[in-house]
């Protein structure tokens, strides 16, 4: 047999890798021992490989670990590009295994439970206060990188990279470098440039280059934000993305989910109209393909039924079809399309067209959900995760509790020290939330100095201790106002929850009553409300 001949793995004894964050260094460094193995022939390191990367995959999974589930679907189908095509050194094979070698080590040395997205800087080697804590809640780790020699494993795979343009830098020179930093980016990366200056002329130099925004000094925290919380939706191989075909060609379905499979795309397939609706309401596809002429009911009728579902009105829908006449096309998309696709378009092409719709559809809902000041979900959002995270509650006979909390004497705070001073503080208490609780716990802003923390599987008394020490570790935080003055602050909290009340208004409600009670008690702690309360 050849030596590069595809060969099946082999089951192999992995070593046992402890679970938890101690454990993830001994796969990193099994994976770079295999495939540095220079006694072994390269199709065997490869299934050798292939095999440890499967295990770690399940074991991510298992352990909700995102960012490095990500990175090992990108090795595992690198492993099945090598075994088609093949590559001397396996270059890129071993820029993915230090990229995850990279995000271990940051999850031992934080000991955070998911590691955090990069984002790369450049063009200064301070970061402004303001954007450290933006990137910070958004789920972004900051690192310096160098234009003349910048380190390829973390560029091919960052999320976000930010120019901080100096006014006595060299621009030219430095968008030329920046020019070609992008190229070897991924193609789902966000570029940003924060500038002291703001002139056309800079602006033409950034588009350019091929940066995607800029913002100037002052710093617009809401647009920071919002453009921070779209770069972290953009991360288009992290996640699987979902694809509802609706064809009445079986064959049609057979076809794609062979291209899709292979691109880390869920297809879901459909024949009739009735069990598309019913597929597209259950699942939440982040795109819809319709054929556009079925014997049943034709595509134009069935996405003006999908527009006027609120779950569907703004999920990109995708005719497809061999129809070439101009007007019908026009017709099609007047009546709820986006677009319009013809039946034979190369695999490739279609499965660029389907991921560029999902993460413009899932950095626009990522945006409508999401406060801009702190880029926590927003009043509707955190409302709405009550309702569904209570849902789950009765299913699995889980406990569920929801916390109200207020600042204390925000109103003397803005009047003292105004207004930006007050959205310092507001951003403070956002990111020890959005620092200190588990990733699946929610958390919003309700309103004004208000958020909302909804708690999974947790017991009332549980949140209250929680939140209780939330709030010591609140009070010592110093927060330095516009002044130049440093001040403390405190909150106040509520906590109610089911079993004790059934309803999401009567949780709300019922939090919100004993974050009243904790205000006449005399501010500065937590008070819960039973249901004999």
């Amino acid at each position: 047999m050849p030596d590069d001949a595809v060969t099946e793995p082999e089951p192999i004894d992995l070593p046992d890798w402890d679970t938890g964050p101690r454990g993830w260094p001994m796969a990193a460094a099994s994976l770079r021992a295999t495939v540095d193995d220079p006694t072994a022939r390269r199709a065997t390191r490869l299934a050798d490989l292939q095999n440890q990367v499967r295990c770690l995959i399940q074991r991510a999974r298992q352990e909700k670990l995102r960012v490095l589930l990500g990175v090992l679907n990108r090795i595992d189908q690198e492993i099945d590009r090598e075994h088609a095509q093949g590559s001397a050194d396996l270059s890129r094979l071993n820029r993915l295994i230090r990229y995850f070698d990279r995000l271990v080590q940051h999850l031992q040395k934080t000991q955070d439970d998911t590691p955090e997205a990069i984002a790369l800087y450049t063009g200064s080697t301070e970061l402004p206060e303001l954007l450290e804590d933006s990137l910070r809640r958004s789920g972004f780790g900051a690192h310096p990188i160098h234009l003349e020699n910048p380190d390829p494993a973390l560029l091919e795979h960052t999320g976000l990279l930010i120019y901080l343009a100096r006014d006595t830098a060299d621009h030219e020179r430095e968008f030329t470098q920046l020019a070609e930093l992008k190229k070897r980016m991924s193609a789902c990366a966000q570029s940003l440039m924060i500038s002291q200056r703001d002139d056309f002329a800079i602006r033409a130099a950034a588009v350019r280059a091929g940066i995607d925004h800029v913002i100037t000094y002052p710093i617009d925290s809401a647009r920071l934000n919002t453009l921070l919380t779209g770069a972290r939706a953009y991360e288009c191989d992290d996640e699987q993305i979902t694809v509802l075909l609706v064809d009445d060609m079986a064959t049609a379905g057979m076809y794609w989910r062979k291209q899709f499979a292979r691109a880390n795309v869920r297809l879901l397939f459909e024949t009739r109209p009735q069990a598309a609706f019913d597929t597209a309401i259950a699942e939440q596809p982040d795109v819809i393909l319709l054929d556009l002429y079925m014997p049943e009911m034709d595509g134009v009728d069935l996405a003006r039924i999908f527009r006027e579902h609120p779950q569907l009105s703004d999920v990109p829908i995708l005719f497809m079809s061999t129809e070439e006449r101009d007007q019908h096309r026009l017709e099609a998309k007047l009546k709820g399309g986006d677009d319009f696709l013809n039946k034979s378009i190369a695999g490739d092409d279609l499965i660029r067209m389907v991921r560029y719709r999902a993460q413009r559809y899932r950095q626009a809902r990522a945006e409508r959900r999401t406060d801009s000041l702190t880029g926590l979900l927003n009043h509707r959002a955190i409302t709405s995760l009550v309702d569904s995270e209570l849902d789950r509650a009765i299913r699995q006979e889980q406990p569920l509790s929801v916390v109200m909390i207020d600042i204390d004497k925000f109103k003397h705070i803005n009047d003292t020290h105004g207004h930006p001073s007050g959205d310092r503080v507001i951003r403070r208490l956002s990111t020890l939330l959005n620092t200190r609780l588990r990733k699946y716990d929610g958390v919003g802003r309700y309103g004004g100095e208000e958020f909302m923390v909804v708690l999974p599987a947790t017991e009332i008394d549980a949140a209250v201790e929680l939140i209780d020490r939330l709030r010591e570790q609140f009070a010592e935080i110093a927060v330095t106002t516009e002044a130049g003055d440093t001040i403390h602050c405190q909150f106040s909290a509520g906590v109610a929850g089911y079993p004790e009340h059934i309803t999401p208004q009567e949780i709300i409600s019922a939090a919100d009553g004993a974050l009243y009670s904790a205000k006449q008690a005399g501010r500065n702690q937590v008070m819960a409300r039973h249901y004999e309360d």
